[in-house]
């Protein structure tokens, strides 16, 4: 001890006089980022850390130690997923406005992936996953509706409102996406109603405003962006079909077309859909006429439900099924039989009701003209490629009047949509589907047995 207490005092007095160090670190000392040359972009072989057989710690084992190393540095790179079609002078003018990567090209789908991609109940699995605030469960986000808070407008000397109004209904292509903070609901009007009642949306209220409300409208506001956001679907397959028209090929098959009266009374004899890549039916007749100023309606797609609303259309749509559940053509029952169980239901297409659906005479008017668009534009791409119906008979081929259809033959008011992989390369008919599957949705139209209440109620605690 007497010995070092001079040592201790020493070295106080030179740390004294010593000049202070800098608090910078030494640029050979400091860490520096792990190198291009360092990193492995091939996955290794896999250790074997297995004690079985070793005479030694796999810590002493050089081989197992590079190859923890090489691990280490592995870097897993993230192909971009594939494209339906990949144009090559598009994708490098997205590189040089910096809305792509550069350096890579993705690669076009496969068969079998746009088989997967064209099937709207798998795109909307596909979705991502978000967690319902009232009933907590983690749903894929296209069984879901956002909600967010919005700011009112207000007077200076006023207090600050919220309200919590749904966001990102309508199409982004048509309506900007408001983000911020939001939460998600199951898309279902009871749902709505549920948290509506309990309050449960108040903690979604931004900081310093405690006065945030739902609107008693609300349902009603929700239901007119869901059937605005299918006319909108409908408007841009229309946009869709007239850009690419010089482009189609004979052989494609329509995205949309009117079944014939034939097609439309098997169907409703029979119950049975036998088209393989139908996804729906949406039956579309035009709305009749005043029978005070003779005049149909006038379409009308707005973002807030027309005050002037017929209620009279409301209460006779009530009575109507808003959609039926069909068996198709190649999808069978399964047999009553030991060996073969019923695991697996068959498949089925909805068959929409449009006067259901669309109880309004303006939105119904505004569905009609944008399914009269699409058709349009399939027969002006059927015209252009020279595979348009020609008559049979020769005298009829050498008259120059247009070729009609008779009797059973001519078109009715059912529209067939169709999905599968060729009619993709023409066009997506996924986002119509999923959109008309959401009104059914939200209007609870669930088949006997098929709708579960745990979906719309919280989980119990034990």
């Amino acid at each position: 001890m007497p010995r070092l207490i001079p040592r201790l005092l020493r070295a106080l007095e030179r740390a004294r006089t010593r000049p202070p160090r800098s608090t910078r670190a030494s640029p050979a000392l400091s860490p520096r980022p792990l190198q291009e040359a360092k990193r492995v972009f091939t996955r290794p072989e896999e250790v074997d850390i297995s004690p079985t057989g070793r005479t030694k710690s796999v810590l002493l084992d050089r081989k197992a130690l590079r190859l923890i190393y090489s691990h280490a540095r592995y870097q897993r790179s993230k192909t971009l997923a594939p494209y339906i079609y990949v144009s090559k002078s598009r994708w490098e003018a997205k590189q040089m406005r910096g809305r792509a990567p550069l350096g890579v090209t993705p690669r076009e789908m496969t068969q079998e992936e746009r088989s997967f991609y064209a099937n709207p109940y798998l795109r909307m699995l596909g979705s991502p996953l978000r967690q319902c605030f009232h009933t907590n469960w983690l749903l894929p986000r296209e069984l879901l509706i956002r909600m967010t808070p919005m700011l009112l407008p207000s007077a200076p000397n006023e207090r600050q409102r919220c309200s919590f109004l749904p966001s990102g209904l309508e199409h982004p292509a048509l309506t900007p996406f408001a983000g911020g903070r939001s939460g998600y609901l199951l898309c279902n009007k009871s749902v709505i109603d549920s948290v509506k009642d309990k309050g449960s949306y108040k903690r979604f209220a931004p900081e310093g405003i405690t006065n945030i409300t739902m609107h008693p409208l609300i349902t009603q506001q929700i239901g007119h962006l869901l059937r605005v956001r299918v006319i909108q679907e409908l408007q841009l397959l229309a946009r869709r079909l007239l850009r690419r028209r010089r482009l189609a090929k004979p052989d494609e098959p329509p995205l949309l077309r009117r079944l014939t009266r034939a097609e439309w009374n098997e169907i409703k004899t029979y119950g049975v859909i036998p088209h393989r890549n139908a996804v729906a039916v949406l039956v579309a007749p035009p709305p009749n006429k005043d029978p005070e100023s003779r005049t149909r309606p006038t379409p009308a797609v707005t973002s807030m439900p027309d005050s002037t609303e017929d209620a009279a259309a409301k209460e006779s749509s009530t009575s109507l099924r808003l959609s039926v559940m069909h068996l198709t053509g190649q999808d069978q029952p399964w047999p009553d039989s030991d060996e073969l169980p019923d695991i697996v239901p068959p498949s089925r297409v909805p068959l929409y009701n449009g006067v259901a659906l669309f109880p309004s005479l303006a939105q119904r008017a505004a569905l009609h003209a944008a399914l009269g668009e699409v058709l349009k534009a399939e027969r002006t791409t059927r015209l252009m490629t020279a595979s348009q119906r020609k008559p049979l008979d020769s005298a009829s081929s050498t008259d120059s009047a247009p070729y009609r259809t008779k009797g059973d033959q001519k078109a009715s008011h059912a529209v067939l949509v169709c999905s599968d992989e060729k009619t993709l390369l023409k066009g997506d008919t996924v986002p119509l589907a999923i959109a008309l599957w959401r009104v059914r949705m939200w209007e609870g139209e669930f088949d006997d047995g098929s709708y579960v209440d745990w979906m719309a109620e919280p989980p119990r605690t034990a």
